[in-house]
């Protein structure tokens, strides 16, 4: 089982945690569009502007993950 979750992640805690930051982000937008309690809603958008936070944790995680990926494979210089 831990065999083909680390292939999934291809066997980089990298682009595991920039998925986890992602998914992260997907699941606080899907909170912001049912949230409907006007109290909660109201403290958070005076202290985070919440409808953009999910988008930014979401970028976050995406180029992360990209930046992970260029180098990902590749043979390690030096040592």
């Amino acid at each position: 089982m831990w065999t083909k979750i680390k292939a999934w992640f291809k066997h980089s805690l990298t682009i595991a945690w920039a998925r986890m930051v992602a998914l992260f982000g997907f699941v606080l937008a899907a909170l912001e569009a049912t949230a409907a309690d006007r109290d909660l809603t109201g403290a958070l958008q005076a202290a985070l502007q919440p409808q953009y936070v999910p988008y930014y944790v979401i970028a976050i995680g995406l180029i992360t993950e990209l930046a992970r990926r260029r180098t990902a494979g590749k043979p390690q210089r030096g040592g």
